[in-house]
């Protein structure tokens, strides 16, 4: 009884001791302070009226003791600053003085996480991004004040949400407020939508272009005009709108034609552009699309696909889509001194660069599947390079493959075995193939620079040094200049890109 009196008492010693644990006492020393992760939090760029992302800091206690954070205010206030905060799950409320009013205990060695977002109150009146301040006072029971400094940008933006183009509408923004499109923007059977040099047309997750009418991208080489998504920020060194799928794409429906692209950046999309035809299996007679000197690169799905369409391509990158980089089902297409690059680095799973086929189990384009069609094909390649990170990047489908197709790729650049057999060599002629040269492995035996891990998947296509390329295409059809409208050389390089000196008499 005695041992069990014993190992009673002592239980009790130890239990209190345990509730009189420092880690139970609070300090109203002045010398006791948090350690903050940031003392200054930077959000990025936003639209007016549109949140931002979250951003989050840490709040720690290494000082000894116990801290009692009385309140934890805002100075300026979230209908003033537009800045929301939330400590611990709690936010600041802009009914309650802008303050978290009810105290925080925080013991020695605990932390508490405080996330900030930001949506500009109002329009600041400027073309330019305005910059708003505010901070975050921690009101310690000691009567120190610790501050956390928080900043951001706002940008007046003009918006359209699912808009109709009823009529003939020109889009010149440059240098004045960005153009954001929430939904489907639609151009009108009889409209024609003509966007100027220098003009950027940004759309939110949901935004897509489809035009029933015309589209006229008027870039110039000094002054392109972009399309991308509406993220203003980054996820940790990749830019948002460099990320596939943060936006729909660009639709030529069925009834648009004559449509005309020149210098246009088009990147970070669900797909690029879709040519969609409402032919009846006929070959095409009137033009869908002129594209050149123009960019669509970082999608999700195809950067460029023309069912039953007749579409000419000049001086264009299509290039890093999950899909092909370019998709011609039937039609007439003529594509000259371009890049098709397939070196989509966000999955395995990617497609090809170039794919062919007669074949249509949909002749309308419209998703349904139905029963397999033949259509006309007509296709004409010249001074291009097509290469990936696959060895066979040139996808031939046919309906009947005994039948020779209207199909003609020359002094191009392909990553594909070499033809040996007559059917193959009547469709390649007078090409360089790189399917086994282990010096082009993921570009670098053909580009400036490759960068694949895993950080930004840049690439410039210009030619490198000593690539096969330089100087490859034929005089007599190469374009006279390159995408960026430098003059080629008098022995002109295949691709989009010119490599080298210009304007020289060699």
């Amino acid at each position: 009884m005695k041992i069990q009196s014993v190992i009673a008492s002592l239980l009790v010693v130890i239990t209190t001791l345990l509730s009189c644990d420092d880690n139970d006492s609070f300090t109203t020393s002045s010398n006791n302070l948090l350690t903050l992760s940031k003392e200054a939090l930077s959000l990025d760029t936003v639209f007016s009226k549109v949140p931002s992302a979250s951003k989050m800091f840490k709040v720690y206690n290494y000082s000894g003791d116990g801290i009692r954070i009385q309140s934890v205010r805002q100075e300026k206030g979230a209908a003033k600053s537009g800045f929301r905060v939330n400590v611990n799950g709690m936010f600041i409320n802009p009914e309650e003085n802008d303050a978290i009013s009810t105290p925080i205990e925080l013991r020695d060695g605990d932390s508490l996480r405080v996330w900030v977002e930001m949506t500009s109150p109002r329009e600041n009146g400027k073309t330019e991004p305005q910059k708003v301040e505010e901070s975050i006072v921690f009101n310690l029971e000691s009567g120190r004040q610790q501050v956390v400094k928080l900043s951001a940008w706002t940008w007046d933006a003009d918006t359209l949400q699912n808009h109709y183009i009823a009529e003939d509408t020109v889009i010149d923004n440059e240098g004045k407020r960005p153009l954001v499109v929430y939904g489907k923007l639609t151009v009108a059977p009889e409209a024609t939508m003509t966007v100027k040099a220098g003009s950027i047309i940004y759309f939110h997750q949901d935004g897509e272009l489809d035009v029933k009418g015309r589209l006229v991208v008027s870039g110039d080489k000094d002054n392109l005009v972009t399309m991308r998504c509406d993220r203003l920020d980054s996820l940790l060194q990749l830019s948002y709108d460099e990320i596939p799928g943060k936006w729909q794409g660009v639709t030529l429906s069925e009834e648009s034609h004559d449509n005309a692209i020149s210098y246009l950046d088009l990147h970070g999309a669900d797909y690029g552009i879709k040519c969609l035809s409402a032919a009846d299996g006929s070959a095409p007679t009137v033009t869908k699309l002129s594209m050149d000197h123009s960019t669509v690169i970082n999608v999700l799905g195809d950067a460029l696909s023309a069912v039953a369409s007749k579409v000419v391509i000049d001086n264009c990158l299509l290039a890093n889509a999950s899909g092909y980089c370019l998709n011609v089902t039937g039609g007439d297409v003529d594509v000259n001194s371009s890049t098709l690059a397939s070196f989509y680095g966000y999955t395995a799973s990617r497609k090809y660069a170039l794919r062919m086929t007669d074949v249509n189990g949909n002749v309308n384009g419209n998703g349904n599947e139905g029963e397999a069609a033949q259509l006309p094909i007509k296709f004409r390649m010249r001074n291009t390079i097509v290469t990936g990170y696959a060895d066979d990047q040139v996808y031939w489908y046919p309906y009947d493959s005994q039948a020779d197709p209207d199909i003609l790729i020359q002094h191009s650049y392909l990553r594909t075995v070499k033809p040996e057999d007559e059917y193959s060599k009547k469709l390649l002629q007078d090409n360089l193939y790189d399917a086994d040269a282990a010096d082009d492995y993921q570009g670098r035996g053909l580009f400036t620079y490759v960068n694949d891990d895993g950080t930004s998947f840049e690439y410039d296509f210009t030619p490198r040094d000593g690539a096969p390329v330089i100087g490859a295409a034929d005089p007599a059809t190469s374009s006279a200049d390159d995408i960026n409208g430098t003059a080629r050389k008098s022995t002109p390089d295949m691709g989009c890109y010119e490599s080298g000196n210009v304007n020289d008499n060699d």
